[in-house]
């Protein structure tokens, strides 16, 4: 058994496309970052031979899904399935939206706290100042 895809058996190309679909929703285990289609470890080219042959074997994707997630549990999928792919985008999405509300609401006790401090001076030494800052610009 090589560990180089593709090399000793001929698949059709409907198979050629399951295969590349499944190999890029399938993530490496040995660092879970990548992909087996792009992760180079031996533990994803040897994955890379095993969806090859149940490919060939004629499986359906659910089918070698299930193997997969059988052996390593969900997190092997690129894309949990059920309310897990959700959660993915509503987290980030989320907390952005949670830290630009926050900024605002600083943002603005900042503002009314510096119209404050200015509204209480003197007029006098408000006008001063506009004065010597204007000779500065």
């Amino acid at each position: 058994m090589g560990y180089f895809a593709l090399d000793g058996r001929n698949l059709t190309p409907v198979e050629t496309e399951r295969y590349n679909r499944l190999t890029h929703e399938l993530i490496a285990p040995c660092c879970w970052r990548e992909p087996i289609a792009i992760h180079r470890s031996s533990e994803a080219l040897h994955m890379l031979d095993e969806v090859e042959k149940l490919v060939a074997e004629g499986q359906s994707e659910e089918e070698i899904k299930n193997i997969y997630v059988a052996r390593y549990g969900p997190r092997i999928l690129a894309d949990p399935p059920g309310i897990l792919k959700y959660w993915l985008y509503l987290i980030p999405f989320s907390s952005f939206s949670w830290f630009v509300v926050a900024a605002l609401f600083r943002l603005r006790s900042l503002v009314a706290r510096t119209t404050t401090m200015h509204s209480s001076a003197p007029p006098e030494l408000l006008a001063q100042v506009r004065r010597e800052t204007e000779n500065l610009f």
